[in-house]
């Protein structure tokens, strides 16, 4: 790449290429023989071309005269261990922001994603079972944590949630993946399902601030019989549950429809909060922001790839890699194409989609893609 203080800067394909190359690199440590046919460059070439083509391993290896076959890249990725790797990939999604976000002290998401699985999985009951979607009913579930800033919203960690753990345990080890790393928790938003007494004790006895909307339950009762008055305010709620009870700050913001969307009159939004600094009525704006994380699930899968899998230590693997490849193109933005200068930084617009481009392009040439059909 050129130089940072170069103010006509220049991305190459294959400088993005290299740049992403590396990083996997160095989280696998493949540390292949010296006498291997497919070079470990070559085995994170066709995985990388795989992501970004919205494929599969084996179609790949169909297309690409010179590509490994799925059988050797399965062979290669055989010693990854599913904590090892886990590991690894909240490594590598934490190193960019590191580099270039200065305070470290900030606000974060949390959220599950779900990834559909069809056939009868490897660990018997880690997939969840929900409503059908997309053809099944099973589905693997991961949980990332994401930082909630302007122009550097990286994913710092993933987790992928095995049999028997609870919400607790995954809010657990994603706060404490990033408490590791010196990041600091300004607020935590969460979504609704986070809405629990367990979770609710847990973050304020660990003095977490965060913001929680609150579930309506009922025609009336619980929170519905704070839905009075026509100004937002601040009052102590007591959610009970079978065997426990957590007493917190709920904010109810009122909120006018003046004809939009063809509704009138005032809205109630309830959200339990803790150690949040904002007035009242800002909470519903400021909430607003966790949906950021939706957004890199949305990007995630324009690179993930496609598999039938029965290893959760690959799917692991191959959802991290996508996420790693979005915190690569914001690195990338930032560091390169966003010039300083007076009032604020200039941004080049480079989407997630060109990065991808990019890599497909110049891992085709590599990978020898055959674009001839045959009759």
């Amino acid at each position: 790449m050129e130089r940072k203080n170069n103010p006509h800067r220049l991305l190459w394909n294959d400088d993005v290429l290299s740049l992403s190359v590396n990083v996997i690199k160095d989280m696998l440590k493949l540390n292949s023989a010296p006498n291997a046919i497919y070079t470990d460059t070559t085995i994170i070439c066709h995985i990388l071309n795989t992501g970004a083509s919205q494929t599969s391993i084996s179609n790949v290896s169909t297309l690409c005269p010179d590509a490994p076959s799925e059988g050797t890249i399965r062979y290669r990725l055989r010693n990854l261990g599913l904590d090892g790797i886990q590991q690894s990939l909240n490594e590598k999604l934490k190193t960019h922001a590191s580099k270039t976000v200065h305070s470290k002290h900030s606000t974060f998401a949390i959220d599950f994603v779900n990834i559909p699985y069809y056939g009868k999985e490897k660990n018997s009951g880690d997939t969840i079972k929900t409503k059908p979607k997309q053809g099944t009913s099973h589905f693997y579930a991961y949980a990332s944590i994401y930082m909630i800033l302007r122009n550097k919203r990286y994913t710092l960690a993933l987790k992928y949630i095995q049999k028997g753990e609870t919400l607790k345990d995954t809010v657990d080890f994603l706060i404490n993946e990033i408490k590791t790393n010196g990041f600091k928790i300004k607020g935590l938003y969460l979504d609704r399902e986070f809405y629990t007494v367990e979770l609710i004790n847990y973050l304020q006895n660990r003095k977490i601030p965060f913001i929680i909307p609150c579930i309506k339950r009922g025609s009336s009762g619980g929170i519905q019989k704070l839905f009075i008055g026509n100004k937002s305010y601040s009052t102590n709620y007591t959610m009970q549950s079978k065997e426990n009870k957590a007493t917190f700050q709920v904010n109810i913001v009122v909120k006018y429809s003046k004809g939009k969307y063809k509704e009138n009159g005032a809205k109630y939004f309830a959200y339990a909060t803790y150690g949040m600094n904002m007035p009242v009525k800002n909470t519903f704006k400021e909430y607003r922001k966790r949906f950021g994380i939706e957004s890199s699930y949305r990007l995630m899968n324009q690179a993930r790839i496609h598999t039938t899998t029965k290893k959760p230590v690959l799917r692991l693997l191959y959802i991290g890699l996508s996420l790693l490849l979005i915190n690569i193109w914001v690195y990338i933005q930032w560091t390169y194409l966003s010039i300083p200068r007076q009032g604020g930084r200039k941004k080049v617009t480079w989407t997630f989609k060109n990065m991808l481009r990019q890599i497909n392009k110049t891992t085709e040439e590599k990978l020898g893609f055959n674009n001839k059909i045959l009759l």
